[in-house]
C-alpha cells in the first residue's frame, strides 16, 4: 500500500513538474519587425536565417516565422474630434475611407473618437458600411482627450480576433483634458502587443505655437516619420537640456513665459514619436500641402506596412509570468536593411 501511494505521489509530482514545463513551452513571444532599405522600401523575401535574435543578452532560436503578406488584422481607428479638427475633419475622414477601401477586406476594425471624452463609434467589425457610416455622422467638440485614448485603445485592441493588431491614431493637438497622463499612456503602449502608428496633424503655415517652434519636428521625405532632432530619452520625453513640461491629469499646457494654450493647434513629435516607438510603430508629422495629401500617403504607406511585415516567434527560457520586463534585439544580417520591432515585454 505504501509503495503504491509513493507511486501515485511521484507520478503526481511529474505530471505537475511536465505541466509546467508545458505552460512555458508553449507561450510564444511574438516579435513583428518591418524591414526597410537605405531608400525606405520594405524588403521582401527574407528568411528566419537573415535575423539573429537575443533576450537580455541571450541568442534565442526563432521557431516560427512568416511573412504578413495576406495576415488580417485586427485594428482601431482612433481619431481626434476635438474643434481644432474643423478645418482638417473632412479630410481625415475621407483619407480614413481610402484606408478602409484599400486594406484587407477580413481586418477587424473599430473606430474610436477622442475630444473632451473618449467614444467608441464602432466596434470591431469587418462591415465597411457600418465604418463608413460611423465616420459620417461624426461632430466635433472641445477638449484633446489623447492620453486617455490610447490607454482605452490598448485595452480594446485586446479583444480583437487576430494575433496581429495595430492602432492608427489621427490628432492635431497636445493633450488637454485626459484624466491619465502620459507615463500612464506610454506604459500601457509598453505592456500591449500592438503596433501603434499616429499620425500627428501640424498647423497650418504661420498659426504654430510656441512648441512647435521651440522644438520643431522634422519632416522627412514623402513617406518618412517626422523626427524630432531632439533625442527623446526613455521613459521620458524632451531634450536632456531643455525638457518638455506635460501636462497633468485635467491641466493645460503653459508654454513659455506662463502662457495658456487650452487647445493648443499644433502637435507635440516628441510625445507622438516616444508613444509609437515603444510598439515598434512610427509617427509621422503631416504638413499642410495643397499640391499633395500627406495623410493620405501616411496611411497608404500603414497599409503597404501591415502587409510587409515579418512574425517571428522563440520560447524564452523562462516563465512568462515572470512580471519582469525583457529586453529584445533584434539585428538583420544584411547592414544596408534598417529592422523595427518592439524592443521589450513584460511577462504577465
Amino acid at each position: 500500500m505504501r509503495k503504491s501511494a509513493f507511486a501515485l505521489t511521484s507520478l503526481l509530482l511529474l505530471v505537475g513538474a511536465a505541466a509546467a514545463q508545458l505552460r512555458v513551452d508553449v507561450r510564444l513571444v511574438n516579435v513583428v519587425a518591418t524591414v526597410t532599405d537605405s531608400r525606405g522600401r520594405y524588403v521582401e523575401g527574407l528568411q528566419a536565417s537573415d535575423f539573429t535574435l537575443e533576450e537580455d543578452g541571450k541568442p534565442q532560436q526563432i521557431s516560427h516565422f512568416a511573412a504578413s503578406t495576406d495576415l488580417p488584422v485586427s485594428v482601431g481607428i482612433v481619431l481626434d474630434t476635438s474643434t481644432s479638427m474643423e478645418r482638417k475633419i473632412t479630410t481625415a475622414t475621407r483619407a480614413v475611407d481610402r484606408f478602409l477601401r484599400g486594406i484587407h477586406a477580413d481586418d477587424d476594425i473599430f473606430l474610436m473618437t477622442f475630444d473632451t471624452s473618449v467614444k467608441m463609434r464602432q466596434d470591431f467589425t469587418s462591415n465597411r458600411d457600418k465604418l463608413w457610416d460611423a465616420l459620417d455622422k461624426i461632430r466635433l467638440s472641445p477638449g484633446t482627450s489623447l492620453y486617455d485614448a490610447v490607454v482605452t485603445a490598448t485595452d480594446r485592441i485586446r479583444k480583437g480576433k487576430y494575433p496581429k493588431k495595430a492602432i492608427l491614431l489621427i490628432s492635431d493637438g497636445v493633450d488637454t483634458t485626459s484624466d491619465r497622463d502620459y507615463s500612464v499612456a506610454r506604459m500601457a503602449v509598453r505592456e500591449s502587443e500592438v503596433l501603434v502608428y499616429i499620425l500627428g496633424i501640424s498647423a497650418d503655415s504661420g498659426t504654430r505655437g510656441p512648441m512647435s517652434e521651440r522644438n520643431p519636428p522634422v519632416l522627412g521625405p514623402s513617406g518618412t516619420p517626422g523626427r524630432s532632432p531632439f533625442p527623446s530619452p526613455i521613459p521620458g520625453v524632451g531634450t536632456p537640456t531643455s525638457p518638455i513640461p506635460l501636462p497633468g491629469p485635467g491641466r493645460r499646457f503653459q508654454g513659455p513665459g506662463g502662457n495658456n494654450f487650452p487647445n493648443m493647434d499644433t502637435v507635440d513629435m516628441n510625445v507622438l514619436n516616444a508613444l509609437a516607438d515603444a510598439s515598434g510603430g512610427k509617427a509621422w508629422l503631416i504638413t499642410s500641402d495643397p499640391r499633395r495629401n500627406h495623410l493620405q500617403d501616411a496611411l497608404d504607406e500603414i497599409a503597404e506596412e501591415l502587409r510587409s511585415q515579418y512574425t517571428m516567434g522563440y520560447y524564452p527560457g523562462h516563465d512568462l509570468s515572470d512580471g519582469k520586463w525583457h529586453r529584445i534585439e533584434l539585428t538583420i544580417k544584411d547592414t544596408d536593411y534598417h529592422v523595427r520591432y518592439k524592443q521589450d515585454y513584460l511577462g504577465k
